[in-house]
């Protein structure tokens, strides 16, 4: 049987999509400007049924999920993934998006037990987060979704479990991560060998099979979204929305991998299928992936004129200033940071425009970041730089050689893979030890 199709050909929606981003670990949608243009006469979304709309949905524990909560939810998933606002899309997609709120409210749950503050302040940076990725004004989030006629508040409750999360998962899960040596020289020795075999650039959305008994459909619900994709939605954002993976927060997106990287029966798809194509339902240990090819090379035929690279930005006069107290946190918490993934947490905190840049070529930076970090240990932070109205601090993830990533970035891959297992089992244990009653 065929295992995939094509993109290339897939009609695309008149309705211009909302931005999605994530904001760690955790699948969270966006809005761009265009939302408010977007969403008038017959492309708004549709509003939430009154009659009948405080009825229950779910029941999780001792909280509850409401029809009102679960159509407003999909009134942001048609915004963000470009979908048909139509009743039978909704239908299909209903399922989905419950389980996404049944996450969302075992997340928060598990925010109370472990006794872990989520304030005002959380929730306008993770806001604030989201408007400076989609260069949007301060405030200009919020307009956009009253304009869109999409309900505020279901984003702010999806923003505040997120922000739990990440500070549940840094509280109780990052001191269980620990990468050996040992661990670091195998790992090395495999991609040694697989060195020249094919590697390739895949997006993927997870959908997790928690009981055999729910295997069918679980495969079911892969098979609607792949038609959704056929029809033109965006995968990213079915990607944040629905994918129980860690690739959940950035749209899916794996990266380059190869042998060990993922399962063998992925990779025996992923070697029949040309950059484009979008795979059938693949089960494998866990659950099912929908995987989208994008590229494919010969390991160790990365570009090694640009180093994946981090930034902290403390911003010293104007309106988006750095106060005091946030700058001294910064400061002392520095000088133990080692790493990117500590790093950009860091730059998380503090919001735009500190975070990743990705891969960037140092010869075009500018000549006193340049010198910085021409010679500047991979994972450790730069001296403090004074830029116009601000203070800068690099960081150099990676420096890639042609062949294989230095030990430090190697360490560093392995503590992230780890941590995201973590959380994922984290979430998994929960969904089980649950008493979830679904109820429509």
């Amino acid at each position: 049987m065929e295992h995939f199709v094509s993109l290339r050909s897939f009609p695309r929606s008149g309705r211009a999509a909302l931005l999605g981003l994530a904001l760690t670990l955790i699948p969270l949608p966006l809005v761009s400007p265009v939302l408010a243009a977007s969403a008038t006469g017959a492309d708004r979304p549709a509003a939430a049924p009154t009659a009948g709309a405080e009825r229950i949905a779910a029941v999780i524990n001792q909280d509850a999920v409401s029809l009102r909560d679960l159509n407003a939810r999909m009134d942001i998933v048609m915004a963000t993934s470009r979908l048909p606002n139509s009743p039978e899309i909704r239908q299909r997609l209903a399922p989905q998006i419950l389980r996404a709120l049944i996450d969302e409210t075992l997340k928060l749950q598990e925010v109370e037990r472990v006794k872990i503050s989520v304030g005002p302040e959380d929730i306008e940076q993770g806001v604030k987060r989201l408007e400076g990725q989609n260069n949007l004004p301060p405030g200009g989030l919020r307009k956009a979704f009253k304009e869109a006629g999409l309900d505020w508040g279901s984003l702010e409750r999806q923003v505040r479990a997120e922000m739990g999360w990440i500070k549940v998962v840094q509280k109780t899960l990052v001191p269980r991560v620990n990468v050996s040596d040992e661990e670091v020289a195998i790992y090395e020795n495999n991609l040694k060998r697989n060195l020249g075999q094919p590697e390739y650039l895949v997006a993927d959305i997870f959908l997790a099979v928690d009981d055999p008994a729910q295997d069918a459909e679980v495969q079911s619900a892969g098979a609607r979204l792949i038609d959704q994709l056929r029809q033109g939605a965006n995968f990213a954002a079915l990607a944040r929305q629905f994918s129980r993976g860690p690739s959940a927060q950035k749209g899916g997106d794996l990266g380059w991998v190869g042998p060990g990287d993922v399962d063998q029966d992925l990779l025996g798809v992923l070697g029949q299928m040309a950059p484009g194509n979008l795979s059938q339902p693949i089960r494998t240990f866990g659950g099912y992936h929908i995987v989208l090819l994008r590229d494919r090379r010969l390991a160790g035929q990365q570009n090694t004129s640009a180093w994946p690279m981090s930034r902290l930005v403390l911003i010293t006069r104007g309106p988006q200033a750095v106060k005091a107290e946030v700058r001294q946190n910064a400061e002392a918490r520095l000088k133990n940071i080692r790493g990117c993934e500590a790093f950009d947490a860091l730059a998380r905190e503090i919001g735009p425009p500190s975070g990743s840049l990705g891969p960037v070529d140092p010869q075009r930076l500018p000549p006193p970041i340049r010198d910085a970090v021409r010679d500047l240990p991979v994972g450790q932070p730069s001296p403090r730089l004074s830029v116009e109205g601000a203070d800068l601090v690099m960081m150099v993830c990676d420096r890639p050689t042609g062949g294989l990533p230095d030990r430090n970035a190697l360490h560093e891959r392995l503590a992230q893979q780890k941590l995201e297992g973590l959380a994922q089992r984290r979430l998994r244990d929960l969904r089980q030890q649950a008493l979830i009653d679904v109820r429509i």
